[in-house]
């Protein structure tokens, strides 16, 4: 057992941070129902109140995982891990997972009036196994094969995920993968290759996708500009799934003859040579891709070749590069070719790039958000005046969840706003000092993963409220409203400083 003088006093500056942060997003949500309050509707029917006994349940976590010795936690890792797999496996039953909506993800489990999201216990189930297997794998992290078991740890629940179906969450997985990677010790090569892969086996579609949607608009003025009536009634009706069906795919009530498809590729092939960018032009010709990735291929195997021949290491910096460059464009053309995408997700990660185009969904969120953080000016609209984020139906959607951060700048302002982001990222920043102050090598790791979570989550999610970053539904932790990422945010908080009140203990 350890003596109480073992362990340093708790982190009083951590602990009022998170503090503060959550009664921030307490008094917005109050704020966004003060003027449609119901009198005839009890406290728990408020986001507000359920959001605070959200916060006393989780001062209440935060205190008892901070008891209990994280080395503990990380002996107990597999089993962890494996009850959040089995809460993401429940979702997928039906009599079992919630779907709250029609247009949402099978994310939740209900346990009597609450949701649980399993997805958000998941997150720090599996950073917690990671920090663990990379300890144990710690002089051997520099060999690829090593790599195999952190993806494998992270595909397990991306891929339950991905089922449910929620794509922003899943993916959040990555950016914590490759930094825990990173601090592990793992070759740079080898992570930058990983990067390298999936960016540009995502990123490439998607920007095809993208711009695709964004020549409708062009394509629509050409046939009424030349008074092709009949094919106009038919990309009207049809949308972006037009280019589905010129790239033979079978599309629901499409119901085209080969004609009427010639000519639709007719109009569509003048309209990519008169408005569509170079770039474009290049992404899109998939012949091409395939040549310069095979080209590219060959130049690295020729470039292997001749290191095992003279056993020269200094190749490695350039055949690494070009081979996985080289299979990266074939994987696009292969992702191109064999994923479907559906409007709706090429919208919903895109449309930052060009709100305007996109007059539903995320193209309205952001068009709504950025006009609401900057209505607050320097000192914001004051508290109880959140017009634009209020009410049950906000102009700004989401204004509860995931886009709560417009809703506090406008209240507040830029003043307002920088108070918020100060203790906002302070728990991040004062957790990555605990990592490093850590004891041992797993303390170190361990807050370092849970460090980056919790800030991917805040930057990406106040980059989303900006119309910096595709819409992805991750919400700001210890701001949205949701008891199960609050929770699980604060239970990872404990576990920072479990990791800093035992810093000096045998």
């Amino acid at each position: 057992m350890m003596s109480d003088r073992s362990i340093d006093r708790i982190d009083y500056f951590l602990v009022g941070s998170v503090i503060i942060v959550v009664i921030c997003s307490v008094l917005t949500l109050y704020s966004q129902e003060y003027n449609f309050d119901d009198p005839s509707i009890g406290l728990m029917s408020h986001k507000w109140f359920k959001q605070f006994l959200f916060f006393l349940a989780g001062l209440v976590i935060m205190w008892f995982v901070s008891r209990i010795n994280y080395q503990l936690i990380g002996a107990y890792a597999l089993f962890v891990y494996g009850f959040a797999i089995l809460l993401l496996a429940l979702t997928l039953v039906k009599w079992i997972g919630y779907l709250p909506s029609s247009r949402g993800a099978r994310s939740w489990i209900k346990v009597g009036p609450f949701l649980l999201q399993a997805s958000e216990f998941a997150k720090l189930a599996t950073v917690i196994l990671l920090g663990q297997y990379l300890v144990l794998k710690e002089k051997e992290m520099k060999k690829l094969v090593v790599l195999v078991i952190p993806f494998g740890i992270v595909l397990l629940p991306m891929a339950l995920i991905l089922l449910q179906p929620d794509f922003g969450t899943a993916v959040s997985f990555l950016p914590i993968l490759f930094t825990m990677l990173f601090l592990g010790g793992a070759d740079y090569f080898h992570i930058g290759s990983f990067i390298t892969f999936g960016g540009i086996s995502l990123v490439l579609p998607m920007y095809v996708e993208y711009s695709k949607l964004t020549l409708l608009n062009d394509i629509l003025a050409f046939l009424q500009r030349t008074g092709k009536t009949d094919l106009l009634s038919v990309v009207n009706r049809l949308g972006g799934k037009t280019w589905q069906v010129l790239d033979g795919k079978e599309v629901a009530g499409a119901n085209l003859t080969p004609k009427t498809i010639a000519a639709l590729r007719e109009v569509f092939d003048q309209v990519i040579d008169l408005e569509a960018s170079f770039i474009f032009k290049i992404l899109s010709n998939q012949g091409l891709l395939i040549g310069v990735g095979a080209t590219l291929i060959i130049f690295s195997i020729i470039m292997i070749l001749l290191r095992i021949a003279r056993g020269s290491k200094t190749l490695r910096s350039y055949y690494i590069p070009l081979g996985i460059l080289g299979i990266s464009l074939i994987s696009a053309v292969v992702v191109m070719k064999t994923v479907p995408f559906r409007e709706n997700q090429v919208i919903r990660l895109t449309a930052f790039l060009n709100p305007d185009e996109f007059k539903q969904d995320a193209g309205y969120q952001l068009r709504a958000s950025k006009p609401a953080v900057g209505s607050g000016k320097l000192v914001g609209k004051g508290f109880l005046n959140a017009e634009m984020t209020e009410g049950k139906i906000p102009h700004v959607p989401e204004s509860s969840t995931d886009f709560i951060f417009a809703s506090w700048a406008e209240q507040t302002g830029f003043l307002g706003s920088v108070f918020l982001l100060f203790f906002l990222f302070s728990i991040p920043l004062r957790g990555l000092q605990i990592s490093y102050e850590s004891k041992d090598r797993f303390g170190s790791l361990l807050a370092s993963g849970i460090v980056a979570m919790l800030f991917y989550h805040m930057a990406i999610n106040i980059g989303i409220v900006l119309g910096l970053l595709p819409v992805t539904g991750i919400p700001l932790s210890f701001m949205s409203y949701g008891g199960s990422h609050l929770l699980m945010s604060m239970a990872a908080v404990g576990i920072i400083l479990s990791i800093k009140m035992r810093k000096h203990a045998n």
